[in-house]
């Protein structure tokens, strides 16, 4: 598992790094109403990051039976558009670190701790792997976004 919390550091520093400083009008736009702005998309990966540390140290004491998981509505009632991108990402940052940490120091007997959801059970250790995938996943989804809205304003 320490190699998941290397990586998921790496990734968020990077991010962070590369986009500190957006411009806080770009990252509210929202190209189409199915289509998340930026900061929606972290805001997203907020979401997760909090749903995931509640499994991450449930997970540490015992198998978890009734957890819930996540609905897209949250997206809306956050209203992550108004607030402040650099904030967002700082929030976003810091919780990735936490949860790196987590990941890090995670007992080896404990990796085999189940989340039951839909029907199937999820080992804590898939849990946590299955993080870093989502996380790449959105981070590919931010760029792509981004260059969208690039090529907007070049037009």
């Amino acid at each position: 598992m320490k190699e998941t919390a290397k990586e998921i550091i790496e990734l968020v520093n990077s991010h962070y790094d590369k986009y500190h400083d957006m411009d806080d009008v770009k990252a509210s736009i929202n190209l189409a109403s199915d289509k998340w702005s930026l900061k929606e998309i972290i805001g997203h990966l907020i979401d997760s990051a909090s749903n995931n540390h509640q499994r991450f140290v449930r997970l540490h004491i015992d198998d978890l039976n009734d957890f819930p998981g996540y609905h897209y509505d949250w997206i809306k009632i956050e209203h992550f558009n108004l607030m402040r991108f650099n904030e967002l990402l700082i929030l976003w940052k810091q919780f990735n670190l936490l949860l790196a940490h987590i990941i890090f120091n995670a007992p080896e007997n404990k990796l085999s701790n189940k989340w039951k959801a839909d029907g199937q059970d999820f080992t804590m250790e898939f849990i946590m792997k299955d993080y870093l995938r989502h996380l790449k996943e959105h981070i590919k989804h931010f760029e792509e976004r981004l260059a969208e809205l690039e090529n907007i304003s070049l037009n």
